[in-house]
């Protein structure tokens, strides 16, 4: 599935129609540099505050304030994934 154009995307393909049409480029070429400086800004902006999610939760686990699975979870995870597994190849041997 194709990924939703976002308002920058957008806004940058008009400024670059907007360029190709106009005589004098530096005006819309400022603007492009700017929204693309921006952009960069805000991509930059959310990679860190993701790390830093990541980070803390790390930490958490490591304290122990996360909850972590427990081996018995697991184990149950695992039987009803074979179970799905055989019910899987049963129904194509019909």
């Amino acid at each position: 599935m194709a990924k939703k154009p976002e308002a920058v995307d957008n806004l940058l393909d008009a400024l670059v129609w907007m360029r190709r049409k106009a005589k004098k480029h530096e005006p819309v070429d400022d603007l492009i540099d700017a929204l693309m400086k921006m952009r960069h800004k805000v991509k930059r902006k959310a990679r860190k505050v993701k790390r830093k999610a990541r980070k803390a939760k790390k930490k958490a686990v490591k304290l122990g304030k996360a909850r972590k699975t427990t081996n018995k979870q697991k184990r149950e995870k695992t039987v009803n994934r074979e179970r799905a597994i055989r019910k899987r190849t049963a129904n194509k041997r019909r």
